[in-house]
Parts: structure tokens; sequence; C-alpha cells
């Protein structure tokens, strides 16, 4: 097995390997298919991709490491894709450069990279094993809620901007442990007109007013994954949201789309997500560190 940073020769077998693992490659798949190969400062979505590749040029683990500082992770699943993402890891180590934000991919495969890369667990704002799902679009069950019929569903821009901006700072806060400072508004910012470019967020208004928040993450010709979800306090408990997923999906549907997938450990929202239809296979873990670190910090030698 040889170990290296893919290059544009490797894309048809790297393509392949992720679209073998869908469930848990989306934001992998979404993002090559955005920006390609290869960091670049300019390209947020951009990363450079590591791959166990053998003899055959087949690829059987993936590290990405994004141009923001996440890494992505995605392994063969079984022992012997245990030991070569183990390896893969270890060769990463000395050769990544810039800051690690955080780490996204399948439990297992994920918290083999917090080892391999002297990730403390008390380093993490967010280190959460979440259930992942999947649905087949063709298998959606139908939303019917009594006032159904006097909901709109608009574009996310339709809303106002300011509203907006405080949903998606109340949302990172309660989902993802989020330090409210200035960092915060600064990100919030940035995903919130980088969401309105991407037209990949939908609001659900109900007499007028906005209720309940929806978008996809990842998106290919095939495949979406669902997030983020957000209702806000005073809205809960009412069907919003799952009424407006459901929405969602269908409009999915009705472009071609085959498949969903989404990962949540919030017990309300895996009991509305199964009511749809969706089924859970694995877990995923979500971890964000709550101040980026430097590698050459957290691995000796580099």
């Amino acid at each position: 097995m040889q170990y290296r940073l893919l290059q544009q020769q490797d894309l048809p077998a790297l393509e392949g390997f992720l679209s073998a693992h869908t469930s848990s490659t989306m934001f992998l798949r979404s993002n090559l298919r955005a920006a390609g190969m290869g960091r670049r400062n300019n390209h947020r979505l951009s990363a450079d991709y590591y791959g166990a590749v053998s003899e055959t040029g087949d690829i059987h683990a993936v590290i990405a490491h994004m141009q923001a500082g996440n890494i992505l992770v995605q392994g063969g699943g079984h022992e012997d894709g245990n030991h070569t993402l183990s390896a893969l890891a270890a060769y990463c180590r000395n050769r990544l450069t810039g800051r690690i934000a955080g780490v996204l991919g399948p439990s297992q495969a994920a918290k083999m990279l917090h080892n391999a890369f002297d990730l403390p667990s008390d380093a993490f704002a967010v280190n959460h094993d979440e259930t992942l799902y999947t649905l087949a679009l063709d298998a959606v069950k139908p939303v019917v809620h009594p006032l159904g019929d006097s909901y709109q569903v608009e574009d996310a821009a339709r809303m106002d901007r300011a509203t907006l901006l405080r949903w998606m700072r109340q949302y990172e806060i309660e989902a993802l442990n989020a330090e409210e400072n200035l960092a915060l508004d600064g990100r919030v910012a940035s995903r919130v007109v980088n969401a309105l470019e991407d037209r990949c967020w939908w609001v659900l208004f109900a007499d007028g007013q906005p209720v309940a928040l929806a978008g996809f993450n990842a998106r290919l010709p095939d495949a979406v994954q669902l997030g983020p979800v957000w209702t806000p306090p005073s809205h809960r408990n009412m069907g919003y949201a799952r009424f407006l997923v459901g929405r969602c999906l269908l409009a999915a549907r009705a472009r071609g789309v085959k498949r969903a997938v989404l990962f949540t450990n919030n017990p309300a929202a895996r009991r509305a997500y199964e009511a749809l239809g969706f089924v859970a296979i694995g877990t995923y873990c979500l971890s964000q560190l709550r101040q980026p670190v430097s590698i050459g910090d957290q691995c000796a030698g580099v």
C-alpha cells in the first residue's frame, strides 16, 4: 500500500471510493465536486486529499485537510481498513501543513485521527457521536399538517436578514456549543452569506412569520445531506421543522435526487426524521476544537 498526496490522475479512483461510502462522504464528495483537488486560499471548500493507494491504483482510505482547517476522513470500514487508515494517519501526521479546526467522519475513523494527531478530549468545544441516517427519496413519507395549506416555503433570502443571523447564532450556540464572541458573529455572517449565495436554505412561514429553517449542507446530483435544521424555541413542538424538511425532500426528489442523509444527536429530531422514513445506519463524529491548533504544535517532529 502506498500513502501519498493524491493527484489529478487519482480523481476517478477517489470518486469511486467515496461513492462506495455515500452516506458518510457527502461533505467529501460535494466539496470535491465544487472545488476540485488541492487547497487554495480563495476557495473555502478546497482541500488536500491524502490516500492509501493499492498497487492497482484503488483507494482504500482518505484524509482530506480543508482550507478552513477541518479534517474529513473515510476509512474502508473493516479490520484491514482500520489498519490502512491508521497507517495513512501516521503518514499525514508528519506532512499536513496549516491548522486543524476539527475532525468529521465515521465515528471510529474520526476517533482514530484524534489519537493520531494528539487532540485531547478537553480541547473540543463539540465532540459528538451522532446517529447517521439515510433515506431513499422514493420512500419519503408525506407530511400532513392541519394548517399545511396555509404555510409558505420560501428561499431563505426572503427572510429578514437580522432575524436569520440571530437564528443562526442561536443554532451555533445550542447545536455546536459555540462560544459567544466576535469570532462567532463573523463565522455566522460568513455562513449566512455563503448559504444565500448557494441558495441551499429554505424558511417556512406561518401567518406571514418565519417559524423554521432547513437546508442542505452538501449536494450532489443524486444525493443531498440535510442541515442545518432550526426552529426557534417559541415555535417548537408544532411540527414546523418536520413539515419543512418533508417539503425540501420532495422538492429534491422532483429534481432527480435519489437519496438523502443526515446526522443528529437530538432525540426529538431523531423521532421526526424516523417519521419521515429515515433509517439509522451508523454513527458520525462531529468534532470541533475550541481553538484551531497548529499541526506543528500537536505533532512532534513536524
